[in-house]
């Protein structure tokens, strides 16, 4: 909720190191614009924030929320604290050198993870006291100052951390760790399983049932000592760390605060510390929210091919649905809108994103909708589709079956393979509304639809192209004779308010 409305970011993630340059901003801002971006993703960084203990700078935060003011866009901060990816190269300088205040992970060097990560990038320990209240000052500073500086609420919400957990190894094995680890699992964690029971993720289920579901008892006792034992560890430790900060920033400026995840296990990275062992992936998330309540959100960063899948598994417990870095694909984008309510998607690198892309034209035209599109949300009354050429799907809208079938190939009006044929790498996608019984609002490109209810064929009774313009449905053409055989070609991205005619008998 942004101002007592809802609010769908239509956003693109900056790369890591853009936004520490207004000078080097100063043209991106306006491509993001033309680009019809509603929200831009940038960050704060410790090292720049706070060069030396105590001395803050939010230039660079500064510029980013005049810029995004300017143009009528929103903000969501990045807070690159301790940990990013697995590293502490964010941290400022005065706490890297200092390694007796602000000690080290460590690695087992026997491990046949840690020779997979050779590189020399420092890595902070989460068990040092000491970070957790440095981190914890720098960024309650940081969100004091966005308090004060944004009345107007350009900055949306905020991620704390990015893509924490430890890579090379499964946990952390530090003398400090290990003590952590030789204590008894906390009684908070324990009381949220034993509150959730047979509710909790199945990977976290077996973890606690193959020892017999003990209430008590140090890690080991309680949940083994594998690998997978040990990335719980990590994500109660990382949870617990990430919560001190957060709670640290909300008590100054109480805007969303969320937490993101490099993903694991999957093909390439199938145990932790091949991904960042002990961040939020989503057999984690009960862990996660028990650690750290603070947050609103836990939200995946999707660059592999099962992008459904991973959002599925996001919607465990209740975990609400935002993609705070993934490939650019607007298919996808639909996919997330319609099929899992998200409340954002964010192409990481966007600013390198291709002019005249396809999904920059797809915020264009779904910018003056999102109050449509979260109001459909809240009230189940939307889905949503990415199909491969050739490919059907059937959605069901209430007592509506919708047969989504596409791409296909137009009549080829100036010869043979001209025109919008579709290739092997062409998808069609759609956003499908129910606003009525007789009435839907999609917005497609290179698909084609048939409508049936209770089994007997629904016919399309009107159809008027148009577009929302702040939220008010402007109409366009009444789309009728051969234009009812492609109201979404494929090669336009359309807005049409279909009218159905419910058949009492069979089709022809």
């Amino acid at each position: 909720m942004v101002d007592g409305e809802p609010f769908i970011a239509l956003a693109g993630e900056l790369h890591n190191s853009s936004a520490s340059s207004p000078a080097y901003m100063s043209d991106v801002w306006d491509r993001l614009q033309r680009w019809h971006l509603t929200t831009v993703i940038g960050t704060a960084c410790w090292d720049l924030t706070e060069p030396e203990e105590g001395v803050y700078d939010f230039t660079v935060i500064d510029d980013q929320i005049h810029q995004a003011r300017q143009r009528g866009m929103r903000l969501i901060i990045t807070w690159f604290g301790a940990f990013k990816n697995g590293e502490s190269t964010y941290a400022p300088s005065w706490v890297r050198r200092d390694e007796a205040r602000f000690p080290r992970a460590q690695k087992d060097p026997a491990s046949t993870l840690t020779g997979r990560f050779p590189r020399k990038n420092p890595v902070l320990s989460l068990f040092g006291a000491e970070l957790r209240k440095a981190d914890a000052r720098a960024f309650a500073a940081l969100m004091r100052h966005i308090s004060g500086v944004d009345p107007r609420h350009t900055v949306v919400m905020v991620q704390v951390e990015n893509e924490v957990g430890l890579l090379g190894d499964s946990r952390d094995r530090s003398a400090l760790a290990r003590a952590a680890w030789e204590e008894p699992v906390p009684a908070a964690l324990l009381d949220h399983f034993q509150a959730r029971a047979d509710a909790l993720h199945p990977h976290l289920r077996d973890l606690w049932d193959r020892q017999g579901r003990r209430t008590a008892g140090p890690w080991a006792e309680v949940f083994g000592t594998d690998g997978a034992a040990d990335e719980l560890f990590m994500a109660w430790s990382f949870g617990q760390y990430v919560e001190h900060v957060a709670a640290a920033g909300a008590r100054c400026h109480p805007l969303p605060l969320f937490t993101n995840a490099w993903l694991g296990p999957h093909e390439g990275a199938p145990l932790p510390g091949l991904y960042p062992s002990g961040g939020p992936v989503s057999r984690l998330i009960d862990v996660w929210q028990a650690a750290a309540p603070t947050l609103g959100l836990l939200a995946p960063d999707i660059y592999i091919p099962e992008f459904e899948d991973t959002l599925a598994a996001y919607r465990h417990a209740g975990n609400p649905i935002l993609i705070p870095e993934t490939r650019v694909d607007a298919g996808n984008l639909f996919v997330a809108l319609g099929e899992y309510s998200a409340i954002g998607y964010a192409p990481f690198g966007v600013e390198d994103g291709p002019e005249g892309h396809e999904i920059f034209e797809a915020y264009r035209v779904l910018a003056g909708m999102t109050q449509v599109i979260a109001a459909a949300q809240t009230e189940g009354r939307i889905r949503g589709t990415r199909l491969a050429p050739g490919a059907r799907v059937e959605l069901a809208l209430g007592d509506i079956t919708v047969t989504v079938a596409g791409p296909f190939s137009t009549l080829g009006l100036f010869g043979p393979g001209t025109g919008a044929d579709t290739t092997d790498s062409d998808r069609g996608y759609a956003l499908l509304i129910r606003l009525g019984p007789e009435e839907l609002l999609v917005v497609g490109k290179g698909v084609n639809l048939d409508f049936q209810a209770g089994g007997l064929p629904v016919e399309i009774d009107s159809a008027r192209e148009g577009q929302f313009i702040q939220g008010t449905w402007v109409p366009g053409r009444s789309l009728n004779g051969d234009e009812r055989f492609f109201l979404f070609p494929n090669d336009e991205l359309r807005v049409v308010r279909i009218g159905l005619l419910r058949r009492t008998g069979p089709s022809e």
